[in-house]
Formats: structure tokens, sequence, C-alpha cells
């Protein structure tokens, strides 16, 4: 609607202007005003712009004219008489008697029609005029055939916007159309009783909604189902729906946004579809494994024998195991039971559940297979289909547990039954590797191989050389070592194993959970954990950050990420150990001197590149400047996205009495690029060292 108390506003303001000069009369003819002049109400531009079935008033302010003329084509009006702003349809006031031509000073035209339309201004004069205005430069011309007449023959144009006209269609999984509605088609929001009724399947139908408004030149749209609870701006919206129950579509609105407020509309159209959305049926589907290798799957549709004789017979060692993993894909499903014969447990719900049979049995039924849909916004559900598989478990003599160093520097693993005898060349069947940290590196040999007297399903190995617990210890076997059960059945081999050391040191800081940054600190200085402190010698160097997003011991651990490491100095992060001065943080050790092993975890996530640079560094200032070590761990080895523990030799020559460790990070390699890492589960503790 026009604001037309602004607009009589402005036209009388200038017509003000114009008569506040000396009438014409009272000058001689040479010293008469001649100009040419109008007034808009709106804004001047080179193209008006506005909505159908409005109007706009236009003024000929121009002066010493000696005829004055308006002119429209035939689908426009001129409107007379008292209406205001608050008006919704104009047509009572068109002014007929005016046609398409007046003399009228002010002219109020009404554009009923959509599209680009033309409003003339015909004035003449007795002399050459001219107008200089910002969006246009008019010159008079002479008459065509009246000598000393001149002209100036103007037409301002509109574009006149139709008024928004929704259309959209909707499709149930990319092919079925269920409505097309037309910008001509008009629906009753508030009667549904012949609108379509769409039978879906929660989590698993798709509705596609397509705007295809053109009419009224809309600029954007927004899709509002509200019973679904989406909604969309996007031209094309697919909505797979997740609730049950019956409920209105939604609607359409579109939306123009113009360069001026005058043409902006929305309109919206209701979507003449009701919704009948259904839980959906469970489909169970699963597949079984065995050391890697699919050996059955079942899938939607499939049928189950009857007739035990036709299932699928899986021969097992005792021990040994299947894997059995849930595929279900339809029926909004969050849980399973693998109920399972004679298997180590009775029931497993893992997704991909490791089952183990720990029983000789000739072939019995495996079991059956449950989906579950626990509830939620869906009836709680389930479906169960039989496994058919006959499972047969004979006798196997296999390993079944790690590799363990005891207390008298011998490897043990047991087995899965007990060991009946042990061939003279057993020992050479198995290879052997020795690392440390002081830099050994080199094959060495088992010198006997026995069961333990104690528990005949238990082998003790005995490796030829001394060993430390700082070794790293490397062992496999080639299974040519005629090491037997009592039924014959020979151990089988298997790859290479890194021992588990036997080490009863603990770990010398004395605040566990102060060192694992398990305790939340105050900010930035101290990384926002108890019992650390980050230097602050580097501008915007506080960037260590206890963080619970990740850890590999307990729940938090400690980050550090730098945008641009080419940019960002040395930053450094300190244990703080001060209970000495009568303060209460204890973050350090008070160990004494001895060779010590250090370990951390860290995680790199991936795609960072990060082979060095980080420093692993520790300081007594209490024994003075010089007791101080520090160590550059290589990481061009650690595995990305995934913990790894990080290990390394000291040796400290005095004993602590506050030592803290501090990590660094001063010439990162690469040395550009982002750089993000995680460090937790620190430990130092004695070990013995290779000489």
């Amino acid at each position: 609607m026009k604001k037309i108390v602004l607009n009589i506003l402005k036209l009388t303001l200038l017509m003000s202007i114009v008569f506040s000069c000396k009438k014409d009369e009272e000058l001689p003819d040479e010293a008469k005003v001649r100009a040419v002049a109008w007034s808009i109400s709106e804004e001047h531009k080179d193209t008006l712009e506005i909505n159908i079935n409005n109007y706009i008033s236009f003024m000929d302010l121009s002066q010493g004219t000696l005829f004055h003329q308006w002119e429209i084509t035939d689908n426009l009006h001129f409107l007379s008489g008292d209406f205001t702003a608050s008006e919704e349809d104009y047509t009572p006031f068109i002014d007929n008697a005016k046609g398409s031509k007046t003399e009228d000073i002010t002219v109020h035209v009404l554009f009923e029609e959509a599209g680009y339309q033309k409003v003339r201004l015909y004035n003449t004069y007795d002399r050459k005029v001219k107008h200089n205005g910002l969006s246009r430069q008019l010159e008079a011309v002479p008459h065509e055939t009246e000598t000393g007449i001149w002209v100036i023959d103007t037409a301002f144009t509109v574009d006149v916007y139709a008024d928004l006209a929704p259309a959209f269609y909707v499709l149930k999984n990319g092919v079925d159309t269920l409505c097309v509605v037309g910008a001509e088609d008009v629906i009753d929001g508030s009667d549904d009783s012949d609108w379509a009724t769409v039978n879906l399947v929660a989590g698993e139908d798709k509705l596609t909604f397509v705007d295809t408004t053109t009419v009224g030149r809309p600029t954007e749209r927004e899709w509002n189902l509200s019973w679904l609870g989406e909604s969309s701006k996007q031209r094309i919206f697919e909505v797979t729906p997740m609730k049950i129950g019956w409920g209105r579509a939604g609607n359409l609105t579109t939306i123009r946004q113009g360069s001026s407020g005058r043409i902006n509309q929305n309109i919206a159209k209701t979507i003449p579809l009701n919704l009948n959305v259904k839980a959906p049926e469970i489909h169970p589907q699963y597949e079984v494994y065995k050391d890697g290798m699919l050996i059955f799957a079942f899938n939607e549709g499939d049928e189950i024998p009857t007739n035990t004789d036709q299932w699928t017979k899986v021969d097992l060692k005792i021990n040994e195991k299947l894997t059995f993993v849930d595929k279900t894909i339809r029926g909004l499903t969050d849980s399973r039971e693998w109920t399972l014969n004679n298997a180590e447990l009775p029931v497993y719900t893992d997704e991909s559940s490791e089952v183990t049979y720990p029983e000789i049995l000739d072939y019995f039924e495996a079991g059956t297979f449950t989906a579950i849909r626990s509830g939620g916004d869906f009836e709680k559900a389930t479906a169960q289909v039989k496994i058919p598989l006959m499972i047969k478990v004979d006798e196997a003599l296999l390993k079944t547990s790690d590799l363990k160093e005891n207390s008298a520097k011998k490897i043990t693993f047991e087995t899965s039954i007990p060991v009946a005898s042990i061939g003279s060349n057993a020992a050479n069947s198995f290879k052997v590797h020795i690392k440390n940290l002081s830099g050994h590196d080199a094959a060495s040999s088992i010198s006997n191989v026995e069961v333990d007297p104690s528990n005949n399903k238990k082998l003790v190995l005995t490796v030829g050389e001394q060993t430390y617990n700082s070794d790293q210890i490397f062992i496999s076997y080639d299974g040519n070592g005629d090491i037997r059960s009592a039924t014959g059945n020979v151990l089988d081999a298997f790859d290479t194993e890194q021992v588990e050391m036997y080490i009863t040191s603990t770990n010398e800081f004395e605040n566990l959970e102060m060192i694992d940054f398990e305790l939340e600190g105050l900010n930035a200085q101290d990384a926002f954990a108890n019992g650390w402190w980050v230097d602050n010698s580097v501008v915007d160097g506080r960037l260590w950050r206890r963080t619970t997003d990740k850890a590999s011991k307990g729940n938090a651990s400690m980050s550090l990420i730098i945008e641009d490491r080419a940019t960002q100095g040395a930053s450094q992060l300190f244990s703080i150990h001060n209970i000495h001065a009568g303060k209460p943080l204890d973050n350090g050790m008070k160990n004494p001197a001895g060779d010590y092993e250090f370990t951390f975890d860290i995680y790199i996530p991936e795609g960072v590149e990060f082979t060095s640079g980080l420093e692993t560094n520790f300081q007594d200032l209490s024994n003075g400047g010089d007791d101080k070590q520090f160590l550059t761990p290589d990481l061009s080895d650690v595995e990305k996205g995934k913990w790894v523990t990080v290990t390394q030799h000291i040796t400290f020559d005095k004993n602590g009495n506050r030592r803290q460790v501090f990590f660094g990070i001063d010439t990162p390699v690469p040395s550009t690029g982002r750089l993000e890492f995680y460090i937790d589960n620190i430990v130092v503790r004695a070990i013995e060292l290779r000489p």
C-alpha cells in the first residue's frame, strides 16, 4: 500500500519551492522561468519498480509550459478520489472519464498488469529548455509542424512485479509423483478432505519437494514441514520422515526481496498432502567370518531351510573364533543379541562380536540373531532369525595368550589344551630378536622349551642370553617344533609378537592424576590443567590446552594446536613441583639417580605431518642449573589417527628433590602448516639398562 501522506508531503514541498518565486505575469517575457521538473512518489531511478495492483503518483513541476499532458496505455488507469494507504482494492477509484490522457498536474497511475509499462509526459515551450536530472538529461526539440514551439516528450518506465504464485511438485522415493501444484492453483488449507494421503515408512521412504515457482520473480523460498519438524531454503528439499503418525505435509513460502522494500513479498501455499507414517518393519541381516574370510551371509528375503542337513557346516578348532557382524539396514534398529549355543558366553551384543568355542563338540546349531529397536520415537520391536550354521569343534593345540616374561626372566604363554610332548629340536623353531634403547638390535635364540610343571597348558621358553627388562623382545614360531598334545595335535605356528616384560617398578611421579592431566586448572597460564604451567615468554604462545575430547588413559589429555607453525615461536609446558616451598603442587618426582624408561602416549590426527621437533625434557633446579636432560623423540613412525606409546631411555645422575618434566615445541618438522597433537599417560619407571 502507498504511504500517501508521505507522498503528498513530498509533492507539496516541491510545489512550495516552485511557487515561492514571483508570478510569471509580473515579469517581462524574456525574464519568465521556463523549466522542466517533476516529482514521483517512488525512489528515482531509470526504471521504477512496483508490485501489481498498486499505484505511483507523478507531479509535473515544469514552469513556463505552453501545453502539458500525461498519457498512459490502455492497460493502465488514472485514479481519483479520497483513497488511503489502507485500501485493499483501488479499482473503485479508477477515473474512467480521464481515459488515457489528462492535463492534470498530478496524476495517480494504477498498474494492474505485470511487466514493463510506460507513463508519458508531454510538454511544450516557446523556448528551448533542458532538464539535467541525476537519472536522466533531456533537451527540448523543435515541434514537427509548429515553428517556434519546443517539445519535451519523455516516458517513465515502470517494472511491475506480479504477485508471487508458488508452484511445486512432490515425489516419493524420487519416482512416484504425489502432487503437482501450479502457479494458478488455489489450495484451501482449511479443508483437506480431498487431499491425497501418502503412506510412508519412517526411516526408509523419502519425500522430495521441488520448487518450480517463476511467477512474480521469486528470490528465495522456505519449505515449512512443521509436523515433520523439518525446514529448508533449498529449491530441492529431500526429507526422510523420522516420526510416526498422521499429519499434514506443510507449506511452501515463496519470497521476493528487492533492492527496495516496495516490491518485497512473501506468499505461502499449502502442500495438499496428508502423511501417514508407519514404523518400519525390521529385516535382520548379518554376516559370519572365520579368519577374516566371509563364510556365510543372511540378507533380506533369504529363506532358512527347515532341514538342518542343508545348513552350512563350519569346522573349528577348540578356542578358534568366529566373528558375527550385524548388517541390518531396515527397521531403525539400535541394538542386537547373538544367542549362541556352546560359545564362551551365552549372549553377545556387539555389532561385530568375536566368539570363542571352548569345548570339543560334534555338529550343533549355531543359535539365533535378534535385531532390536529399543523405542525412542518409535514403538519397541524385535525380529529374530536363526543362524543356519552347523558348527563342529575339534581338539587343537593353539597359543591362547600373550607372550609374557616372568620373574625368572623366562618367556611363557598358554595353550588351548595340555601339551604332552616337545620335540628335541623345538627351540630351533622359535625366532627371537632383541632391541634396546641403548642401541642394541640383534637376533637371539631360544635355548630351551619346557612345560610349566604346575600347568600343562603353559609353555616356558628360555632365551639363550641375558635379558634386561628394558629390552624389546620379539618371538615367532614356525610350527615345526613337534610340540604335541596327548591326542597328537601339533602346536600351530604364530607370527612375530612382542613380549610383555616383567617390570615391577612403578611410576615415579608423585601425583598420578596431576601428571596425567586429570585435574582441571584455571586458565591459559596453567593450560587449564592443575599442576602445569605454560611458558609465557612467547607472544600468543599459551597454546597448550587440557582437553577431554581425547584420552588414552582416564578422561583428559593435553593438546597443542598451532594454526601456522611457521609464524609460531617456541612453546613450553612445565609440570610444577613446588611443595618444597610450602605450596600444594607435587607434579614431579623425587626419584633416585639411575636408569629409567620414560614413556608417553601421543595422538597425531590423520592429515597432520609431524616427524620431529617435540622436546621431552627434565630438570631439577634444586640440584643446580646443570641437572637437566633433553630428549627429542623420533615421531616419523607414529601411526596417525590412533594413540601410540613413545618410549625413551633416560639416565639421572643425581637424586631428584623436585624433578620436573617439560614438553617443548621449537622447530617442528615440517616447519610450515597446521600442527595438532595430544599427549597423555606419562610414565617414568626404573629399568635394567643393557650394558
